[in-house]
This record gives structure tokens, sequence and C-alpha cells, in this order.
């Protein structure tokens, strides 16, 4: 045993250094797959935020001030505005992480456009609205139950390309996320709400 323990004594430390190594750099190679996984979530549902928000400017539209008409027009121009520039910028970002995602959103921001976005039209064509009964607004007004199945199709595949694969599934299973729901903006000051049915209707 004392012959044994002079032989191999001197490699016991390398050894064990070459576990200690072994043992950082997948703890470090993990470390990086989480950080890159939680960055694409939050692209991911910054994207569909920003998707709520386009098709919810149909119902901001509507309830503009009348009593301020002009001013109305550049705020909510703006806000438009910032918006398109936001959904350019996450169709490509989130096209480059992940194609098969980005093909989803394409199909999901070229939805909102058009049934958002003739919603957004019909609303400047239309009297604002001039007391609290016009804040309720119907689905016969605006309805956008048609962006149900393209919103379900995105999610779908964000779940898919989030989820672990193969070996990597097995030996560090991850919980299922659903996507976070569209965010409930505050009232402005005046009672009223800048977007979504104050009824809960879709």
């Amino acid at each position: 045993m004392a012959d044994a323990i002079k032989v191999f004594g001197p490699y016991a430390a390398v050894f064990a250094a070459l576990v200690t190594g072994i043992v950082l750099g997948l703890q470090a190679r993990i470390g990086r797959r989480a950080q890159l996984q939680e960055r694409k979530q939050e692209l991911f549902a910054s994207a569909y935020e920003v998707s709520i928000q386009y098709a919810e400017m149909a119902y901001a539209v509507r309830r503009r001030r009348a009593d301020a008409a002009a001013e109305e027009r550049v705020r909510l121009s703006e806000q438009l505005r910032e918006i398109q520039s936001r959904l350019t910028w996450h169709e490509a970002w989130v096209r480059f992480e992940a194609p098969e995602v980005g093909a989803a959103y394409d199909e999901l921001v070229a939805r909102t456009r058009t049934v958002a976005g003739q919603s957004m039209k019909d609303a400047w064509l239309s009297p604002p609205g001039a007391d609290d009964t016009a804040m309720v607004i119907p689905t016969s007004v605006i309805d956008l139950r048609a962006l149900a199945d393209v919103r379900e199709r995105y999610m779908a595949a964000v779940e898919a390309h989030l989820r672990p694969r193969g070996r990597a599934r097995r030996l560090f299973p991850r919980p299922r996320r659903a996507m976070p729901p569209p965010p409930v903006p505050a009232p402005p000051a005046g009672g009223t709400t800048p977007g979504g049915p104050v009824d809960g209707s879709p």
C-alpha cells in the first residue's frame, strides 16, 4: 500500500485538477446555455408584446379625445410610429435567432397588420367617443378574434424552439413555460383606457 501511494501519489493532484477543470467547464457551458435561453425568452416575449400593442391601437384610436383632435392625431401617430419601428426590429431579430420562430412571427405580424390595421382605419374615419358609453367597444366594432390562431402558432413555435432536445432534455429537464399574457396598460388621466375593451370582451 505504501509503495502504491508513493507511485501514484504525485498523480492524485493532477487527476483532481483534471476533474475540477471538467466540472468547471461543464458548469460554464450550462451557464452559457441558460443565459442564451433566457435572452431568447425575453426576445420572443417582447416580440409578442409589441404585436399586442399594435393590435390595441385600434381601441386607442376609437377612444381618442374629441376635444383635442389635433393633439390626439399627433400623439397617436407618434405612438403608432414607435410600435411600427419595434415590430420591424423584432421581425429581423426573431428571424435571426430562430428561423422557424421567425416564420411564425412574420405570419403573426402580417395578420395583425391586416386585421388591426383595417380596424384602425375604420376608427380614424369614425367620430371620437363623446361620452363614457363610447368607451365600451363591442366585437361588432373591433373584432380581433381572427388573430387567435396565428398567436397560438407563434407561441407553439417558441415553445418548440426553447424545449430542450435529446440528451440535454433528459439531463436538464425544463418545465413548460407559457408566454406572458398581453400587458394591460394603465388608464391615462381622464379615465379613458388606451387599449382593449373596457367590458372585458375580446
